[in-house]
């Protein structure tokens, strides 16, 4: 027998490692600081074992690292399908997604972060935060991105990237930071710096941080809208006069027509309201958020067959909308239509959860 023959014929008696092996070696390894080594174990022992959690944790934990997007997404995929409720795995694919400018990828993963509650730890539930936000403001989706950018400065101080992406929002331009031309910055963060000292709760540092801004800017019908958003806490009738300085200087200015019609309606001018919805839908008639704001006008004036077909034309554009599905019920059940009202009750809880 030839050597070589005896060598394969040992070779092939040798047992493969095993996954306790393989795995011992790749912790071993990762912890001496030999990434590519580490992965090329764990990958090893992810082929012997495909659910162990840990291992596609740090394949994309190393492979982040080593800016390879294009390798971590799919390792923090394959961890969240074995894991669905780990927020974690979902913030991770995201921030892989968004640094490879998959940007709608990226939004998915983000959100399912966010209908887990961003139940990680407190750094990484702050960057899921910022980039959904980040995400959503280019997207449009810019009164949610407030929503979040808002947790963010309880959960920590307002920063510079805060500010900046407040600035974008209230603007309401779907641009990413990088985007934000030149001549448009100054704006930007005179906004997002008073919006964010109102996210801070700093009422007086707001007020002079806002009045300071429209003293530049007074022809901004942005700037008025987001003062009269803020004031509305405070001082509400100097809030509603700050967001009709905002309709006039445009008519259309959609946050304007629902605020107001939200807030008269709130305050039992049904009426009113109805006027200032009527305005949105006809300004917008592709936007959820004015078929709402018009379904509970008419709701609050004694018109709930008119109030249905609103929300139904709102669940239809945005079906994952809980505001939408829950004043749908309320339409149904002063219409007597029980079952459809248990049904949207029951999306409702569903979304909400």
């Amino acid at each position: 027998m030839s050597l070589v023959l005896a060598a394969l014929l040992l070779l092939q008696a040798r047992p493969a490692p095993s996954f306790e092996q393989l795995s011992r070696q790749a912790t071993e390894l990762r912890e001496a600081g030999r990434l590519d080594e580490a992965l090329t174990a764990y990958r090893q022992a992810l082929k012997v074992k495909p659910a162990w959690e840990e291992g596609w944790w740090n394949v994309g934990s190393i492979t982040y690292d080593q800016d390879k997007y294009s390798e971590c997404a799919p390792a923090f995929h394959k961890l969240a399908a074995l894991k669905p409720d780990l927020a974690a795995a979902w913030t991770m694919a995201g921030l892989c997604e968004y640094r490879l400018r998959q940007l709608d990828v990226a939004l998915s993963s983000l959100t399912h972060a966010e209908q887990l509650g961003f139940q990680e730890n407190t750094e990484l539930s702050r960057t899921a935060r910022l980039h959904l936000a980040l995400l959503l403001t280019k997207t449009g989706s810019f009164e949610h991105a407030i929503v979040l950018l808002t947790e963010l400065t309880r959960i920590d101080k307002k920063t510079p990237e805060i500010i900046l992406v407040a600035g974008i929002a209230g603007l309401r331009k779907p641009w990413l930071p990088s985007e934000v031309p030149e001549a448009e910055r100054d704006k930007v963060l005179k906004l997002g710096d008073a919006m964010a000292a109102a996210m801070e709760q700093d009422t007086q540092l707001a007020m002079s941080k806002f009045d300071a801004a429209l003293a530049v800017y007074p022809s901004e019908p942005n700037f008025h809208f987001r003062y009269g958003a803020f004031l509305r806490l405070s001082d509400p009738e100097r809030g509603i006069t700050e967001i009709k300085k905002a309709l006039e200087l445009d008519p259309n200015h959609i946050p304007a027509l629902v605020g107001l019609a939200m807030i008269y309606i709130k305050n039992g001018e049904g009426q009113t309201g109805r006027l200032y919805a009527e305005r949105a839908v006809k300004a917008s008639p592709n936007d959820f958020a004015t078929h709402i704001a018009l379904g509970r006008a008419l709701l609050d004036t004694e018109d709930a067959a008119g109030a249905a077909r609103e929300l139904e034309i709102a669940v239809k554009l945005a079906p994952n909308s809980p505001e939408a599905h829950f004043t749908l019920a309320a339409a149904y059940s002063r219409l007597g239509r029980k079952a459809d009202a248990d049904r949207e009750n029951q999306t409702f809880k569903r979304l909400k959860k």
